[in-house]
């Protein structure tokens, strides 16, 4: 049997690439029958139909016209890399085996030469078949393919088959994608396909493994798949959990394609119309449903959805934090507050930058609204001049009734009577108000050791100013809490140390022995040990408080110490000042102190910024408490005028000075003047 002569770089890609067949008798009778191809005796294999003729479909690479077709030993041929078709069915190959019995391969397969045989380019499944149906050569189409026109003309050729089963398909465009030979636009051109159609494809690499296997067994239809795999894993795991696993509740087996995208969309679309945030960035957005091919329909209606929830969800959180800000600097009266539905991450970023978000006793629906601004009247809605005149005036008294009652609400709230909140939802912030009114409380009054009395006193709730201060000392509780808690925690894992005992922890350890006795077992972590028995006994305890060590003793005062600050340091009301909270902290920085400053420094950090933050808000409330006081002192004081002098006569003019009048002074009324010389002046005469 001739060949056809292989060109130079033929030559150097491979030595069997023109070898001649395995089989010394392959051009006879006996070997085409052994290979039951049907091929007249008289004429060479290169005469016969090619794989181009046999499928005129196929689109065959032709950067590399020469071929050469020869029946090839099937040890000789290894599995193609490239064929998108990764799994055959068993009963399929079967058939085709028994096919080959009866008929033999009527189509060669595609190889290449490689290293010291052939790698197949496509007609994998044929090859099994043959290898099944007992053959030892197969007719094979050999051609001189670089790996990328391999890969095409596998890829080419599986897509092109009839039997192609649409994950197969998908897998192959993908491939082609991954190669970075191809784009979605160019595959639209080379097969023909839309673009639809091409990217619906794609999603099914997408699928879960319970869809996928149901689509593989045809339990489902290309389309419900694709549907579904428009959507993340998630979402389509919960789909089939719900919808299509064995013995759901709620079967879509039987529902209609076009229902079941509509219900899809419905449920599980990350609606754009439904968020506040600014949206400019979605509109050119590949996750934006409105710019995607797949979601044509859903979409005309003009409700685009998003399909980047990680994206829309940070846009959404980053929003309702920048919104919760704003309402405080513009208002430091405003307390943050959340019914629920307020996101995780939204509080936690709040909590961090120093703001208390306080959670709602009762619903939102619960307070008022507050005043609501009228809408200004259009003339296009108007009958006539004259209604537009009458609706104008009603638009001008509901005006003049909001604007009093708005400052009538501004007057409460400064006078500490309405608390005005600002409650975060899932999705905006909606501003509330609720009346504070005086309550009355029971109170106990003694009045001396036996005398005792209740006696109902009114509480006035607390003013802005006061709220704030109140707030910042609860800030400051809450500090010194989380740093308890944490604290009680590194107790737990810390070993007691040997090293001599310090001033203060001795001092210490006397206060927390009056407060608690040790247990016996924690005698004995410190190296105590009875003599007999279980446990010590008091006479015992006496005689080695006697003679115990100083190792013994440091051990047993931090023993000791943890437990007592373990379990007796409050969790409530803490402060700085606190004396437990503030031993305990003094003991962790003397004996763990990495562990104790993690702990202070991670809470005393948000409480520096939450102190920050009401400091902001007292002083611009004091600011403007001292400017309304000056303006009210303004007001107050009396217009003093010039009192209008007399009209007097010239000779009545005063004088510019009065003369001072001479000092009388006034003698005693009964009492003549002595006129008589003393006794001392006549001697001296």
């Amino acid at each position: 049997m001739q060949t056809t002569k292989m060109n130079t770089q033929s030559k150097k890609r491979g030595k069997y690439a023109n070898r001649k067949p395995a089989a010394p008798d392959i051009a006879g009778q006996e070997a085409r029958d052994a290979a039951r191809v049907e091929i007249p005796e008289d004429a060479p294999i290169e005469s016969q139909k090619t794989a181009d003729e046999e499928c005129p479909f196929i689109d065959q690479p032709t950067v590399h016209p020469e071929t050469d077709v020869r029946l090839l030993d099937l040890n000789k041929i290894i599995n193609s890399t490239y064929n998108p078709r990764k799994n055959f069915r068993e009963e399929t190959l079967l058939e085709l085996a028994e096919s080959i019995k009866q008929s033999g391969v009527l189509q060669p397969i595609c190889v290449r030469p490689r290293d010291e045989g052939f790698e197949i380019v496509y007609g994998e499944r044929r090859y099994w078949a043959a290898a099944m149906a007992g053959l030892k050569f197969i007719p094979a189409l050999i051609r001189e393919l670089s790996d990328a026109e391999a890969e095409d003309a596998a890829i080419t050729e599986n897509l092109q088959r009839e039997d192609v089963r649409p994950r197969e398909e998908a897998a192959a465009y993908k491939r082609a994608l991954q190669s970075g030979r191809h784009t979605i636009e160019s595959l639209v051109g080379k097969f023909g396909k839309s673009e639809a159609y091409i990217r619906s494809r794609l999603k099914l690499c997408e699928l879960i493994d319970a869809l996928a296997g149901m689509l593989d067994k045809e339990d489902i239809s290309v389309g419900v798949a694709t549907e579904i795999a428009k959507y993340p894993a998630d979402i389509q795991q919960e789909v089939y959990d719900e919808h299509f696993a064995e013995g759901c509740y709620s079967s879509w087996k039987a529902v209609r394609i076009k229902d079941i995208a509509r219900r899809l969309y419905e449920r599980y679309m990350t609606k754009l119309e439904s968020y506040n945030f600014d949206k400019t960035e979605c509109l050119s957005c590949q996750h934006n449903t409105a710019n995607q091919v797949l979601f044509k329909d859903e979409c005309t209606g003009g409700c685009a959805g998003c399909q980047n929830r990680e994206c829309m969800i940070r846009k959404n959180n980053e929003f309702l934090v920048q919104k919760a800000v704003k309402f405080l600097k513009d208002d430091p009266r405003t307390t943050l507050a959340t019914n629920g539905e307020t996101p995780a991450a939204v509080l936690e970023a709040l909590e961090q930058e120093g703001y208390h978000v306080e959670e709602l006793e009762y619903n939102a629906y619960y307070y008022d609204e507050g005043p609501q601004m009228p809408d200004v009247p259009q003339a296009e809605n108007c009958v006539s001049e004259e209604d537009f005149a009458e609706a104008q005036e009603r638009y001008e008294a509901r005006m003049a009734r909001f604007t009093e009652q708005t400052q009538q609400l501004e007057f409460d709230i400064s006078e500490g009577r309405v608390r005005k909140y600002a409650i975060i939802g899932n999705l905006d912030i909606e501003i509330r108000y609720e009346e504070i009114e005086d309550e009355e409380r029971e109170v106990t009054v003694n009045e001396g050791q036996d005398d005792e009395r209740k006696v109902f006193v009114t509480v006035v709730p607390p003013s802005p100013l006061e709220g704030l201060m109140q707030q910042e000392r609860r800030n400051r509780e809450i500090c010194y809490e989380h740093i308890t808690t944490d604290m009680k925690r590194v107790f737990l894992d810390v070993k007691v140390a040997n090293k001599p005992l310090q001033k203060e922890e001795q001092q210490m350890f006397y206060y927390a022995v009056m407060q608690r006795v040790m247990s016996d077992s924690k005698l004995r972590q410190c190296g105590f040990r009875p003599k007999e028995g279980s446990y010590l006994t008091d006479r015992e305890q006496f005689a080695a408080a006697g003679r115990i060590t100083a190792k013994q003793q440091a051990a047993l005062v931090r023993a000791f110490l943890v437990d007592y600050f373990r379990s007796a340091a409050p969790e409530y009301g803490c402060t700085d000042e606190t004396l437990l909270t503030g031993m305990m902290c003094r003991f962790a920085d003397m004996n763990f102190t990495e562990q104790s400053q993690k702990v202070q420094q991670e809470y005393l950090k948000v409480y520096e910024r939450r102190k920050a933050r009401l400091q902001e808000q007292i002083d611009a409330l004091q600011a403007k408490a001292e400017a309304e006081e000056l303006a009210v002192s303004m007001q107050e004081a009396p217009d003093f005028d010039p009192e209008e002098l007399p009209d007097l006569l010239p000779d009545e003019t005063p004088d510019a000075e009065p003369k001072p009048e001479p000092l009388i002074i006034p003698m005693e009324p009964d009492i003549d003047p002595d006129t008589r010389m003393p006794e001392e002046m006549k001697t001296a005469a």
